[in-house]
């Protein structure tokens, strides 16, 4: 049975997470039990105000869990699958209302068959344009509404991460926010399809990836 190769977020990254995660937790539950306290007290404002509180620690909670355990690249019996965000980069809501980023975003599955992956490009967004070829169409589309946001943070937060992009023999693109995930296993991901296609364009912009594809490439 052939194996499978799973990259996701680097162990440092998922131990700080889970902290976070139990901290939320612990602070939901008490706001809870002191909003049922305050409430059965009588003392109405006290229990909504921690009955609200608890409501933004579990939204918290689930940003968190989205951010860092919600997407992977993984490869399995000859076919890469690419679990991103709906909004390609961010974990939360890419509107322009106040409450946008408080909305975890949804995930979407891509499935490319290995035999027609093209080349795969990591790094900025900058970095991907200056390599990519025409099919890349669909990403300076996917870019634009990062690039012009009214929220300096977003507009940086586009600039700095990381992007794994491919393309396909046939002049598709997929590509996803990376950043933070483990290099090493990414490059595992690379070096096994590096074994079935010779032909397989690989780039990357960054010394991170670039130390463990030179073993391989």
């Amino acid at each position: 049975m052939a194996k499978t190769y799973t990259a996701t977020a680097d162990r440092s990254t998922r131990s700080r997470a889970v902290i976070t995660i139990a901290a939320f937790i612990a602070l939901a539950l008490f706001s809870v039990i002191m909003s049922v306290y305050d409430l059965a007290s009588g003392m109405t404002l006290y229990g909504v105000l921690f009955g609200i509180a608890a409501i933004i620690f579990i939204v918290l909670m689930l940003l968190k869990i989205n951010s860092v355990f919600g997407t992977y690249i993984k490869l399995k019996q000859g076919v890469l699958y690419m679990k991103s965000w709906s909004t390609d980069f961010i974990p939360y809501d890419n509107g322009r209302g106040f409450f946008s980023d408080l909305k975890p975003a949804k995930t979407k599955l891509s499935k490319i068959p290995e035999i027609d992956i093209d080349c795969i490009l990591i790094g900025t967004k900058e970095f991907v344009r200056r390599n990519m070829s025409e099919a890349g169409k669909k990403f300076n589309k996917a870019v634009y509404p990062y690039e012009h946001a009214p929220s300096r943070t977003r507009r940086n937060l586009i600039d700095s991460i990381d992007i794994f992009y491919l393309e396909t023999m046939d002049g598709d693109c997929c590509f996803m926010s990376v950043e933070g995930y483990d290099e090493k296993k990414i490059v595992d991901i690379i070096a096994e399809l590096y074994k079935h296609n010779r032909e397989l364009y690989v780039k990357v912009g960054s010394r991170k990836y670039k130390k463990y594809l030179k073993q391989i490439v």
